[in-house]
């Protein structure tokens, strides 16, 4: 995927992966977030989030996409679970996504009349950009703690683009920017537009990471089978490419990953479009139905994530035992085959001088002596 900074990919620099990696912990499983797009649907997370920090869980990466995105930075930044529902219920108005931009609309219809550039879209979004920059100001995405990351593609080459510094409130709105209803977000020069468009559920980021556990939240709802504005049709075919891609990534993801996705998918059984703020509610309580079912699966992670810890641990001292045997029999080894050439050495030199040197005494006889 490619990044806000340089180099642009991480593909064409194989020395990123080790900056990338989450420092970890042998003792406890680093884990991961994610909150996928889906716009106001992405708020079904809080339970899970509610879970987590009941239980004194560290998240070592959070990432959001499109709605999720929000959420996201709204944790990064500090808010609690309940100044993120009052915030949100205050701040985000059904009107920013009825306010059209008529100027754009009339050059679809090719009356001469209307203009539509790559920064156009469908709807004014100056409201809805300003409520973000009041809300998170100039916090920089690489200052939100746990680290947080933003998905978003790139609308000249389709490719994602994952965030991790810059201006919060651009980023945010950028991974939500449903174009061509929204203009795209402008962030380094790149015009970006919605994550879901490439990757609604960036789990590949965290398998790319390292993570041990990762919690993948993904939503869903039913197309509405009457349609009645454009809007409406848009959003029906926004679900079924997002469905689409959704697929195509999933099944990879979980083949390459060395421990534990925990998927957990939301399905609504009706439409929830953007401006339902007021189903809020029950937003929120389809995801403690789908947390309840998933509880259980996450402390089984972890549970197992640290029996493979100790099984590991005793493999390491096992290892190193080995090796230490191995070296001191190895110094045995090089001693006894010194000590071996020495002597083959002393035996070849008696060889090749066999007479020694006679040491003659000369005993003198005594004076007087008769003989």
């Amino acid at each position: 995927m490619e990044k806000n900074n340089k180099p642009e990919s991480p593909e064409a620099q194989p020395g990123n992966t080790e900056r990338e990696k989450v420092q970890k912990s042998p003792h406890r499983p680093s884990v991961a977030l994610i909150i996928g797009s889906e716009g106001i649907k992405s708020f079904c997370a809080l339970p899970f989030i509610e879970f987590l920090k009941e239980e004194k869980v560290n998240l070592d990466l959070v990432i959001g996409v499109s709605g999720g995105a929000l959420l996201a930075g709204f944790m990064g930044a500090g808010y609690d679970l309940k100044q993120i529902q009052e915030v949100f219920s205050k701040t985000v108005d059904p009107r920013f996504y009825t306010d059209v931009d008529y100027n754009s609309v009339l050059e679809i219809a090719s009356n001469g009349m209307g203009r539509f550039t790559a920064e156009s879209g469908i709807l004014k979004t100056h409201c809805l950009r300003r409520t973000y920059e009041t809300l998170f100001k100039k916090t920089d995405i690489s200052d939100l703690s746990p680290k947080t990351l933003i998905g978003t593609t790139d609308l000249e080459t389709g490719k994602p683009v994952i965030l991790e510094e810059g201006n919060l409130a651009q980023a945010i709105y950028a991974s939500s920017a449903i174009y061509p209803l929204m203009p795209p977000g402008c962030v380094d020069g790149k015009r970006l537009i919605d994550g879901a468009f490439s990757s609604p559920v960036p789990i590949m980021e965290c398998v790319k990471r390292q993570i041990d556990i990762i919690i993948a939240i993904y939503f869903d709802d039913a197309c509405n089978p009457e349609p009645d504005s454009f809007v409406s049709s848009y959003f029906n075919t926004s679900r079924i490419f997002k469905r689409s891609i959704l697929t195509s990534q999933l099944p990879l993801s979980i083949d390459m990953h060395h421990h534990e996705i925990i998927p957990v998918y939301i399905k609504h059984p009706r439409p929830i479009e953007l401006w339902e703020v007021n189903k809020l509610t029950e937003i929120v309580h389809a995801g403690k139905v789908a947390f309840t079912n998933k509880k259980t699966d996450f402390k089984e992670a972890v549970s197992e994530f640290k029996a493979k810890a100790k099984l590991r641990e005793a493999e390491q001292q096992k290892r190193k035992a080995e090796k230490k045997l191995a070296r001191a029999e190895a110094a045995a080894g090089e001693k006894k085959a010194g000590e071996a050439v020495k002597k083959m050495k002393e035996s070849a030199t008696e060889k090749l001088n066999p007479e020694k040197k006679r040491t003659f005494k000369i005993i003198k006889s005594r004076k007087g002596s008769g003989r």
